[in-house]
């Protein structure tokens, strides 16, 4: 057993190392004008990024629903054939739930 398993099943030094790792990522208090200058410096990058997100997001959305309804065509005509519906059927179910799955 490692050194990092071991110590995990002795309470005391599972409470010690949770102490460390908390106190590593918590932040400081102080510096409020320094901290609205930094967010106020940051807030041009952060919109940018948001808006990028949000592009691809909707148009994600959209490929989405034009596959589901590709693969929903194709699985209707493939169905046609009494041999193809093994395999349009599922393409065709497929299909709706992507349209599905992409609108809501």
């Amino acid at each position: 057993m490692t050194g990092f398993a071991h110590a995990m099943h002795d309470r005391a030094a599972r409470r010690a190392w949770r102490h460390e790792f908390r106190h590593l990522f918590k932040r400081r208090n102080g510096g409020g004008f320094g901290r609205f200058v930094g967010w106020l410096l940051l807030l041009p990058f952060r919109l940018v990024f948001w808006l990028v997100g949000t592009i691809i997001g909707f148009v994600g959305r959209l490929i989405g629903v034009i596959l589901g309804l590709v693969f929903l065509v194709v699985g209707v005509l493939v169905s046609l054939t009494i041999v193809g519906a093994i395999v349009g059927v599922p393409m065709a179910l497929f299909g709706l739930v992507l349209m599905f799955k992409s609108i809501f």
